[in-house]
């Protein structure tokens, strides 16, 4: 009966072996950056597109305030010209929802964050405030200038500072970008991957890599 018990217990401990994650050290660094970039930019999105179901919120998510409002450096009157333009709203916030969810799979990954380095990047460059504004104003018949000094972090003119959420997420999709399959051993697209129809197939093993 002991043996038997302990021929048992031998077999557990196996089978517990064998249903083990093997996660090593080294693949925890790419697959927390992974994470964190989908799941935030998907979640940004998602926030967006369900703006009138949350907080009280009668009217939908609306970019008009921050075009018109944000800072832009030369890019400014671009971004008040396509401040009340439609498509604006739901290529944003389809975009964020995308661009997170493909990372998050692992499938067209490379393609996810060249295109999350440009929406990115465009929010990170409606952030930008130039050092100084100048307003002026009438008062007593005279033209009074205002000279306001916008320096951000260190001084560089940007409104948040150059070590925020956008600057951080860009320089994870260039890791992204730079590992490729490497940052891919614990997502779907590693799955789908050792397919022999994968395999062969270009357009399939575009999709996986």
């Amino acid at each position: 009966m002991y043996m038997l018990y302990k021929n048992n217990k031998n077999i557990n401990k196996k089978e517990g072996k064998k249903m083990k994650i093997n996660l090593s050290k080294n693949d925890v660094p790419l697959l927390l950056i992974r994470l964190f970039a989908g799941v935030t930019m998907f979640f940004a999105g998602f926030e967006k597109a369900i703006y009138t179901s949350w907080g009280g919120h009668t009217t939908g998510w609306s970019a008009a305030g921050s075009l018109t409002n944000g800072g832009g450096g030369i890019f400014h009157g671009w971004f008040v010209s396509i401040a009340k333009a439609g498509w604006v709203e739901p290529v944003v916030f389809w975009g964020e929802m995308l661009i997170g969810l493909a990372i998050l799979l692992g499938l067209t990954l490379r393609i996810a964050v060249i295109f999350g380095i440009i929406e990115n990047g465009l929010f990170w460059i409606n952030a930008y405030m130039p050092l100084s504004t100048i307003s002026r104003s009438i008062v007593d018949g005279k033209i009074v200038e205002t000279r306001s000094i916008n320096t951000g972090v260190f001084g560089m003119g940007w409104a948040n500072g150059p070590l925020e959420l956008n600057a951080a997420l860009i320089m994870m999709y260039i890791v992204l970008f730079i590992v490729g399959a490497a940052a891919l051993k614990y997502s779907v697209a590693n799955y789908l991957s050792k397919y022999e129809i994968v395999q062969k197939n270009p357009i399939l093993k575009l999709l996986v890599n």
